[in-house]
């Protein structure tokens, strides 16, 4: 944490201390032992091994959230045969739920949304286009005015996106839709987080 807040430091007037951290979490990444001295010199690329001895069994060893779509490819390549899967590859040109913005233009999309929904705050909209693209229209779908978004948890989290992230995103907690999901736990209270958490007991029972 020292180390980010000392290099985040250098683009701004007033440096960033530890206490100034409202929220951290880490990461933790698989990575190839090729024998390397030095941990940051351990490649980053992923090594697969297939035993086909009796049942297959497919290892993979390493590997990174960029490279995937290309680590799944490879993957059904070494298994089709086993597995008789037959196909093409296809995931290099296809978008991720909520990416077919028309040329990637975001800006011209939010413009678009805005006149959609002329009935929600423009901080609200961006934040709708920035987590769900053109799924906004789905989360929206029959919303004519805030009040139609159901219960407001706080930090602009409100009933119909949990309902959406729940049945959509498979969120089951409220540290799933906070955090993991939208990062709005950086604008609620622990109150609210809590409030958020008891909704969700009361739905499940």
């Amino acid at each position: 944490m020292a180390y980010i807040c000392q290099a985040v430091s250098e683009y701004f007037m007033r440096p960033v201390q530890p206490s100034d951290v409202v929220w951290n979490f880490s990461g933790v990444r698989p990575l190839y032992d090729d024998a390397a001295s030095d941990a940051s010199r351990v490649t980053r690329d992923y090594n697969l091994h297939l035993d086909c001895d009796q049942a297959p069994i497919l290892s993979i060893y390493g590997g990174k959230i960029t490279t995937y779509r290309r680590l799944a490819e490879e993957v059904l390549d070494l298994l089709s045969d086993s597995l008789e899967i037959r196909g093409t590859a296809w995931t290099e040109t296809s978008q991720l739920p909520g990416g077919d913005i028309p040329d990637a233009d975001f800006g011209r999309f939010l413009v678009g949304c805005t006149a959609a929904y002329p009935w929600l705050s423009p901080t609200q909209l961006r934040t709708y286009a920035g987590l769900y693209g053109t799924r906004i229209h789905q989360l929206l779908a029959g919303c004519d005015a805030e009040e139609e978004l159901g219960l407001h948890f706080g930090g602009g989290l409100f009933e119909r996106e949990v309902r959406y992230l729940i049945t959509q995103e498979y969120a089951e907690s409220a540290e799933d839709i906070v955090w993991r999901r939208t990062k709005r736990g950086l604008r609620m209270s622990s109150e609210e987080i809590a409030r958020l958490d008891r909704w969700l007991l009361e739905r499940r029972e």
